[in-house]
């Protein structure tokens, strides 16, 4: 803990060893997976998506889906609506991630149950490195040149901010300094409630912090 931090010590004992079962314990390994899970996935996808939101927005987060909206609203209440036509494909991943992070708390909740906190957080390093491939996919500053595209920069800027403040609320049990500055860096003050982690809690017009390296990467020097 003094040599890497509690915070990077404690994600490795909850993340790598299944509650239970024996395990070897691997400063390796600990590096490894706090470069992989924290460093490089979620503090890589909170330091873009807060950078990208000052620059193409100022920081104001939309939540503007165009047709998705309707779609996603209605599906979050329970409501079945009939569309003639599939919103375009980008939009459609959008309203799938929507649902997807709606629904994650319950599983969520039934692994911290079980005492299987491993297998919740490998969940919350999937949604990371989801969200970073919805970057590379959805190519945000591509969008950002084209005035047409203004609708979609702005679903998936949103959808980037709100996934972040879902993860920050569920890794809270384990990291809580990290939740801390990742609610910090989104200028979002509420307290840690699972109950919220609950899709479109950001609202419309919502205007981010100012984004800060928040999981520096552990360097090892190389082999003599």
């Amino acid at each position: 803990a003094d040599k890497y931090g509690a915070e990077a010590l404690r994600y490795y004992l909850m993340s790598d060893i299944a509650t239970g079962k024996d395990s070897d314990f691997s400063e390796e390994r600990l590096i490894q997976r706090y470069n992989s899970d924290l460093a490089n996935s979620l503090g890589n996808l909170l330091n873009r998506s807060l950078s990208m939101a000052a620059k193409f927005r100022l920081g104001k987060v939309s939540y503007n889906y165009g047709e998705a909206k309707t779609l996603i609203n209605h599906a979050l209440s329970g409501e079945h609506l009939e569309v003639q036509r599939e919103p375009d494909p980008l939009l459609h991943d959008l309203f799938r991630i929507a649902l997807y992070l709606d629904h994650w708390q319950d599983a969520y909740a039934l692994h911290f149950s079980d005492g299987s906190v491993n297998t919740a957080l490998s969940q919350v390093n999937e949604c990371a490195m989801r969200m970073n491939q919805l970057v590379d996919s959805a190519a945000p500053w591509k969008q950002a040149k084209d005035p047409t595209q203004a609708d979609r920069l702005d679903a998936v800027l949103y959808t980037l901010a709100e996934s972040l403040r879902i993860i920050a609320i569920l890794i809270s049990p384990v990291l809580p300094r990290a939740a801390a500055g990742i609610f910090a860096q989104l200028n979002w003050d509420k307290p840690f409630r699972l109950e919220d982690a609950k899709w479109g809690g950001l609202p419309d017009g919502h205007v981010l912090g100012t984004p800060t390296p928040l999981f520096p990467r552990i360097e090892t020097a190389p082999p003599a």
